[in-house]
């Protein structure tokens, strides 16, 4: 029975499926809300399926306790990995929940642990259950290899039953608050429906970014794997256009830029080596490839580029791109995501510099790789231009107001 202590002592549990940043925008926003909810002074508890020595630390030191799956060492090896299904078995992998103490709130991720947080509802049926939504499954499934429309439909289906099972839901940027505030139309009652906007790490922020003129083989950025969603992330517009700068800059007699490619997972470097051998069309565009990397790899990738590019055909947000601004690199990004609407609110000016209007399908997609060619020359042409404005959109977005109101409106919902 817990003591008096404890029913004091506010908890809440928030399920993820990891507590680092090497896989981007979910995981990275997940220790951010952790974060935030520890300073409202409750306790609070990550569930995670695997956590290293990094990662206990990390968590140690922000106060956050996490909880790891105790797995019968009688399963068969291969049902020993784990595996997101591992969250609605909770009481068989994780029993460990049913012990935290006075929780008040539960926080799930959609799509990887929405409907784990309204099933582990049933150990508290006192908790309030919070949602985040990270996708737009009408906008990226399409993209993808596998997609048909029934697995479209059964996507936006799961996030809403869950959302309507949930007392409050945040979407993570305006472009995907627009479209579920749209959608949550249908839900009666409908959740109390709330505007997320991510900050970039502090680590982000302290980068010192040089630029020296004297470099002549400039690096060019994208990160991201590419097997599965070379059309979601526009890799394909991405190699055709650089295959033109590269040749514009032979054509000069000038050293072409480097490509380099972060988040390639193991075993997948074949296949990206393939498509990019398909796609690209010059002899003279060097490519990088390099595996899934920490916040501190990105550091340094982004210390030792000059332009980052987030060219999605549609990106429910974007954070990769709001990290690389955060940290004082030119950035391009695609008109079709929820970074571009959120820099068009909140920095209008630079954002008519960075935001690249292209289309969403292949309609125009001659047009649209002659674009990224002149947008991306015309930032590296003009290096020492571009790097000023990164400079002063860097101390701008630090001191962005509407991204802290947002974060002390999730805190006040913390707190009731």
């Amino acid at each position: 029975m817990a003591n008096k202590d404890h029913e004091e002592q506010r908890s809440v549990l928030i399920l993820n499926d990891e507590w680092g940043t090497t896989k981007g925008g979910i995981s990275t926003i997940h220790r951010e809300i952790s974060v935030l909810a520890k300073e409202t002074g409750v306790d609070v508890y990550s569930t995670v399926l695997e956590a290293g020595d990094v990662d206990k630390e990390d968590a140690q030191q922000k106060g956050i306790t996490l909880i790891t799956p105790t797995i019968n060492p009688y399963l068969p090896a291969d049902e020993k990995t784990p595996r997101l299904s591992w969250f609605l078995l909770h009481r068989s992998f994780f029993p460990d929940l049913a012990d935290v103490p006075n929780v008040k709130v539960i926080i799930g991720h959609a799509p990887i642990t929405n409907e784990a947080a309204i099933q582990i509802k049933e150990v508290f049926p006192n908790a309030k259950v919070y949602l985040f939504n990270h996708v737009i499954p009408e906008d990226i499934e399409a993209f993808k290899d596998a997609w048909t429309p029934q697995r479209v439909q059964e996507r936006e289906r799961k996030i809403q039953n869950s959302a309507g099972k949930a007392t409050a839901v945040f979407s993570v940027g305006p472009r995907m608050f627009d479209h579920f505030n749209n959608k949550f139309r249908a839900l009666n009652p409908a959740p109390l429906h709330m505007k997320y906007l991510p900050r970039p790490s502090q680590k982000f922020f302290e980068v010192a970014m040089q630029n020296l003129p004297e470099i002549k083989r400039m690096r060019v950025i994208t990160f991201g794997r590419i097997r599965g969603v070379e059309k979601l992330k526009g890799y394909d517009l991405v190699a055709a256009a650089l295959s033109k700068v590269a040749e514009a800059y032979h054509d000069v007699f000038e050293s072409p830029p480097v490509w380099v490619i972060r988040g390639i997972p193991k075993g997948e470097h074949k296949e990206t080596e393939a498509f990019l051998k398909k796609n690209i069309r010059s002899g003279h565009l060097d490519v990088k490839l390099y595996p899934y990397g920490s916040q501190d790899d990105i550091i340094v990738d982004l210390q030792q580029s000059h332009l980052c590019i987030m060219a999605s055909r549609t990106e429910p947000f974007g954070l990769v791109g709001l990290e690389a601004i955060a940290a004082g690199i030119p950035t391009l990004i695609t008109k079709h995501s929820g970074l571009a609407q959120y820099l068009e609110n909140q920095f209008a000016v630079h954002a008519q510099s960075m935001v690249v209007d292209v289309g969403i399908n292949d309609y125009s997609k001659k047009q649209d790789i002659k674009t990224w060619k002149t947008e991306i020359i015309k930032v590296l042409r003009q290096y020492g231009v571009a790097f000023k404005r990164a400079q002063e959109l860097k101390r701008e977005l630090e001191n962005c107001s509407a991204a802290m109101q947002s974060h002390e409106d999730f805190k006040e919902l913390m707190r009731q």
